[in-house]
């Protein structure tokens, strides 16, 4: 039976056998959703024989192995990994074969990316191209993403990948290959619990089991779905809450929003679900609202994973607008320039809605956080649009 008793069960399973953070130099030295920095750097590492784990192919073994369906690559030939080449994430090449690695965390797809990797591999004379899509969770790319794609491409040479399942079923066995060198054992350790904390995975399977029969007893399993569809309408009033919050400080400081603001809309709720649901073209909801003294450029607050804000010029990037604008603030700390702002901030702290923590949901559970969160952003563009006066 799910009440009370059963929320703290849950609690004290949790603290039976979770284990307290330990140290963990990947998360001293980056961030842990760093796609880039840690991510696909450690992965090419690894992947490449050439690689400063001095173990030859042996992990590229294990990666084809355990993808046998898919990829065969001619191991008596050379085979090259690169890290970031031609904007590629991770790309192996061997022969005629190219296999191209797009890691996506949590940033979102560009438009025609897989499309254009393929292009790019077939313009340099490769006839079998293999494309990896690296998710969380093994999720599809988007549409626009694979736009122009051929369907048979589609088919046959696109691979959905997971963190959660693949790489850290791999991993698994690149710890067991390197069992006797203890540095990079303990780097295969260390990155598995990077892995673990992405995916909210359950690591002991001793807690798995009693999960499983705790929701076994009694009618607990056909109660579930009722407190799923709860969670979901919880994590819904939060985020529906948030943007009304930072909608009114927007209109209080800087105007009337604009129309196509998420909280100007007809259903502005049903949209935030869509969200938490994860529907299709359910991304970049946003409130913003006229830069007086700028054409066509706009105070901004925008979600993706997380929630940024800052100035977007719709002229782009070659606007004086944003020429303009990205000089006068190119003394924020913490800033980013992007192809449309000039200048844009990520909320501190930085919440990932697709993949919230247990720590982001207290967090977020208080009413006093989420106005503080608003008041966050009202107070940073007050900073920025004093220092375009």
């Amino acid at each position: 039976m799910i009440n009370n008793q059963f929320f703290k069960y849950v609690q004290l399973l949790h603290e039976k056998y979770t284990r307290k953070p330990e140290y963990n130099l990947f998360c001293v030295l980056r961030s842990e959703s760093d796609e880039v920095r840690l991510h696909s750097r450690f992965l090419s590492d690894l992947l490449n024989p050439k690689g400063s784990h001095n173990h030859h192919n042996a992990f590229l073994k294990l990666f084809l192995k355990h993808f046998k369906e898919n990829f065969q690559l001619d191991l008596t030939q050379e085979v090259t990994v690169d890290n970031e080449y031609k904007n590629i994430d991770i790309l192996i090449r061997n022969g005629k074969t190219a296999i191209v690695i797009e890691n996506k965390i949590y940033a979102s797809d560009q438009e025609k990316q897989l499309s254009n990797y393929y292009r790019k591999m077939k313009d340099e004379g490769y006839e079998n191209i293999k494309l990896i899509y690296l998710t969380r969770t093994g999720y599809e790319p988007s549409d626009q993403s694979t736009d122009e794609l051929p369907d048979k491409v589609k088919e046959k040479a696109l691979t959905l990948a997971s963190y959660e399942h693949d790489i850290y079923e791999w991993i698994s066995k690149c710890t067991e290959v390197a069992a006797r060198d203890a540095p990079l054992r303990e780097a295969c350790i260390q990155y598995l619990d990077i892995i673990s904390k992405i995916t909210n995975k359950i690591e002991n399977q001793d807690h798995m089991e009693e999960l499983k029969t705790l929701l076994l007893a009694d009618s607990n399993l056909a109660r579930f779905p009722d407190l799923f569809s709860a969670y979901n309408e919880v994590l819904v009033d939060l985020q529906f809450d948030i943007w009304n919050k930072i909608a009114e400080g927007i209109r209080q400081e800087f105007g009337e929003l604009h129309h196509d603001s998420i909280t100007e809309q007809e259903s502005p709720k049903e949209l935030v679900r869509n969200y938490v649901e994860n529907r299709r073209n359910s991304k970049y909801y946003n409130v913003n609202v006229k830069l007086n003294g700028y054409e066509n450029t706009y105070i901004l607050v925008e979600q993706d994973h997380h929630i940024y804000f800052g100035i977007y010029c719709e002229n782009g990037s070659n606007s004086p607008e944003y020429k303009e604008i990205a000089k006068k603030t190119e003394n924020f700390v913490n800033s980013y320039r992007w192809n449309s702002m000039p200048i844009g901030i990520y909320v501190d702290p930085q919440i990932n809605f697709k993949n919230l923590t247990p720590e982001n949901l207290n967090y977020l559970k208080i009413e006093a956080n989420r106005q503080r969160y608003a008041d966050f952003i009202v107070n940073m563009l007050k900073e920025i649009t004093t220092a375009l006066e």
